[in-house]
């Protein structure tokens, strides 16, 4: 039996594999149940005959990034060594966003398997792609077939508040011993994943002066002045939409420049009858590769300043996460390899995108000073109310992983 037939007749156990996965909520922030997950996929990865480690971020450095300590950071590094010449990482993340609503069948984190789709959170980002990959590894152990290079895998933490503590962490600290990096999220299907795009997190803190509702005139209402900063600031988010402002992907596509307001807004101290003398909210702006972030961040600050001095409103700004855009030679031999496997395995010509999120690959790449590729399961509705994977496509992107891994790169 081969990889491939392997995987088909196992299916069941990578999907009962990505069930109890889903159902372990670790939800980020602010990173709860890492432990448990981590214990869990170590003793599968020790099943499948990878040697394992888990390193604890120490509690200084979570600290020192803002992270509460009370909940610790875990990363696993699991090997299997045949002694071939070189070595490719694999990386995901097992942290999730946090839920909430009302979900088609059960709790977000009450997973089940609906008409050949796996829903839950994490389903498709990206729990489903560390059972793909687990799956892949167990079928080239039990068909006898060595891979044709080193494999060195990383289950990671904290990739959806930026990966520093995450895949940041391990390169950083010179846990990673490879040659080339396969991050199992950024495309899927017949893409392979060629980089993404950057990032930059701010914070508003609109000041203004409380007081009694009833009076209040004595005040400076901090949620009026925030509303008409916001506002004002429809213009900057126009601007972006500029055709000199677009970036042309490796199949043609065109993108502009994005950002989006509020996703996280609020205030300290309020109540019904208080005139509300501070708010707040978040701004996500996405950073093209024909953009330089520091020039990014220049143009959003002085939008930001031109705004509220239009409604005489006091702030203060935080960066919260600075991410550059990352971008990967479609032509080097790695992503010509997987894209070699993926053709054979779906039956269809591959193509190379540039996803428009981002991902901890640039650590690799960048930080790593290594090629990489992304790659994993097709998931819809991430981060969304029913989010859902394809029972087949998990055992397609499965047979991908075992045909590239007993390919190899440049075969």
């Amino acid at each position: 039996m081969n990889p491939q037939q392997y995987i088909d007749s196992d299916g069941k156990r990578m999907v009962s594999r990505l069930l109890e996965l889903v159902a372990i909520p670790t939800v980020n922030p602010p990173g709860k149940h890492y432990q448990e997950v981590v214990e869990k996929l170590q003793e599968w990865c020790q099943d499948a005959g990878m040697s394992t480690a888990v390193h604890r971020v120490p509690d200084d450095v979570v600290s020192a990034a803002d992270v509460d300590p009370i909940n610790p950071r875990f990363n696993l590094i699991a090997r299997w060594d045949v002694g071939a010449a070189r070595t490719v990482h694999f990386n995901a993340h097992y942290d999730v966003v946090p839920a909430s609503g009302v979900w088609r069948f059960g709790g977000a984190f009450e997973p089940s398997v609906q008409r050949g789709w796996v829903y839950g959170r994490g389903a498709g980002d990206m729990k489903g792609s560390i059972a793909a990959l687990l799956a892949a590894i167990e079928a080239l152990k039990a068909s006898g077939q060595a891979p044709a290079f080193n494999i060195e895998c990383s289950l990671t933490a904290d990739e959806e508040t930026g990966g520093a503590l995450g895949a940041g962490h391990i390169v950083k600290e010179g846990l990673v011993n490879a040659d080339y990096a396969v991050v199992c999220e950024g495309a899927a299907g017949t893409r392979v994943g060629c980089g993404h795009n950057g990032v930059l997190w701010m914070d508003v803190r609109v000041i203004g002066k409380p007081a009694h509702a009833a009076s209040p005139n004595a005040g400076i209402n901090a949620f009026e002045k925030m509303a008409a900063i916001v506002h004002r600031l429809q213009s900057y988010k126009k601007r972006l939409a500029s055709t000199s402002r677009e970036y042309t992907d490796f199949n043609g596509d065109t993108r502009s420049p994005t950002v989006n307001i509020g996703g996280v807004f609020g205030g300290v101290g309020q109540k019904v009858n208080t005139v509300p003398g501070n708010a707040s909210f978040s701004i996500d702006r996405r950073v093209l590769p024909n953009e330089r972030i520091d020039a990014v961040e220049r143009d959003l600050r002085r939008s930001i300043g031109v705004a509220a001095t239009a409604v005489d409103g006091k702030f203060e700004l935080k960066t919260l996460l600075r991410i550059e855009p990352c971008v990967v030679d479609r032509d080097h031999p790695l992503p010509r390899a997987f894209a070699a496997s993926l053709k054979a395995v779906r039956r269809r010509p591959a193509s190379f995108r540039l996803t428009s999120g981002f991902t901890d690959l640039h650590y690799f790449v960048a930080d790593g000073g290594m090629p990489g590729i992304g790659y994993g399961v097709d998931g819809r509705m991430g981060h969304g109310i029913d989010e859902r994977v394809r029972v087949s496509d998990l055992l397609q992107t499965a047979k991908t992983y075992a045909h590239f891994m007993t390919r190899g790169i440049g075969a």
